[in-house]
């Protein structure tokens, strides 16, 4: 019996993928060498390009695999879910950085097990990128400040997030977080697409 894997992102595994697969991404397969020596090991995605990629990898360390090619991906059954990102923007107080930084992990061990919640990321902006942005200028770190920080949640549905916001603990937590912020906070939905 193969195992099937899809080596994909966890986003895009949520939203569809061939039921019974397990989710590895392409980038995390060295975390998971031991588990998948000696196993009859199947990779797919949605191009072709990262399965040859697990393939590759895993052949070089002595684990034979195979894919499944990109136009017979259809012929397995597929299960899938809806998945919503809500992208919240803060720009921190300079010197309240690690305690807002506490403050967001208590709010965020909160939210789990939350109705409709699928998980979250937390992001520092450490400095800029001049080749992604375009400037002109050498490659120094420069520091932003204010800090700023990307919260990412995920959610099944947008009603379930803003339920989600409806919560007393969750509104006392998010007001908990203004006397650290410099800048009013906003939040948008974002589509994943990959």
């Amino acid at each position: 019996m193969n195992l099937i894997v899809d080596v994909r992102s966890r986003e895009e595994y949520y939203k569809c993928h061939v039921k019974g697969a397990l989710n590895i991404p392409l980038f995390d397969l060295e975390f998971y060498i031991d588990f998948l020596r000696g196993k009859d090991v199947l990779f797919y995605c949605d191009s072709g390009r990262r399965s040859r990629m697990a393939v590759e990898y895993l052949g070089e360390r002595g684990i034979k695999a195979s894919m499944i090619p990109t136009e017979e991906i259809d012929k397995y059954e597929q299960e899938a879910k809806p998945m919503i990102c809500a992208l919240n923007y803060l720009s921190v107080k300079p010197g309240l950085e690690m305690e807002f930084e506490e403050k967001t992990k208590e709010l965020c061990r909160t939210t789990v097990g939350m109705k409709g919640f699928l998980g979250s990321k937390i992001l520092r902006v450490s400095t800029i990128s001049y080749g992604g942005s375009g400037l002109q200028g050498t490659y120094e770190d420069i520091d932003v400040k204010p800090t700023k920080y990307v919260m990412l949640t995920y959610w099944t549905s947008k009603k379930a997030h803003e339920k989600f916001h409806k919560e007393q603990v969750i509104l006392k937590g998010f007001m908990g977080l203004m006397k650290y912020l410099s800048i009013m906070p906003y939040e948008e939905y974002g589509e994943i697409m990959r």
